[in-house]
């Protein structure tokens, strides 16, 4: 009898205990998918991908619908992609959800020779377009942008890279007082 008591007060405490925990989860969700930080989201991806009349920074798509950048090492192209799919840690798939949902980046590997990754973005407020990085000695076309641009913030002092005709605005605090730190590009 003892021994049935010690399970159900152990089963007991085991559903007290999980539903602690799925209460302190679905708060943090509300939290994370405020329309604030959804808008903070959207806004941080035009920076990089639209300029100042509204235009997709990437030129024209190449024959196959893709925009295109250029690296010199996967390293660097990573590093892009990271600050398009927050979280991405060089899976071979990933799929980043906006908060508010407001839509979603997806990043797979790239299947080609010279292709490190294709971008795909279905981003509410921004054009759906994919994106390919990949090499830049494999890059055809004769798209305008095949490099990032480094450039200070001037307010944050934060140090950060974009597209060249990208809208010059840091994206840590929003602010256009910026600098290009390697002028002779």
């Amino acid at each position: 009898m003892k021994t049935n008591k010690f399970f159900l007060s152990l089963a007991a405490l085991m559903v007290c205990t999980s539903s602690v925990f799925v209460a302190c989860s679905s708060d943090d969700d509300n939290n994370d998918n405020s329309k604030e930080l959804g808008d903070k989201a959207v806004a941080e991806l035009k920076t990089r991908l639209i300029d100042e009349d509204n235009n997709v920074v990437f030129g024209e798509p190449n024959d196959n619908g893709f925009y295109e950048i250029g690296f010199e090492s996967p390293n660097d192209a990573q590093k892009l992609v990271t600050q398009y799919a927050k979280g991405y840690a060089g899976t071979a798939t990933y799929t980043y959800t906006l908060p508010d949902t407001r839509g979603t980046v997806r990043v797979d590997k790239g299947d080609e020779e010279g292709v490190f990754y294709n971008v795909k973005f279905d981003v509410k407020g921004i054009p759906q377009m994919k994106l390919q990085v990949g090499d830049i000695n494999y890059m055809d076309g004769d798209n305008v942008i095949r490099a990032l641009t480094l450039y200070n913030c001037n307010n944050c002092r934060n140090t950060f890279k974009l597209p060249n005709l990208a809208v010059k605005i840091c994206p840590s605090c929003g602010s256009t007082n910026v600098e290009k730190l390697n002028p002779g590009k």
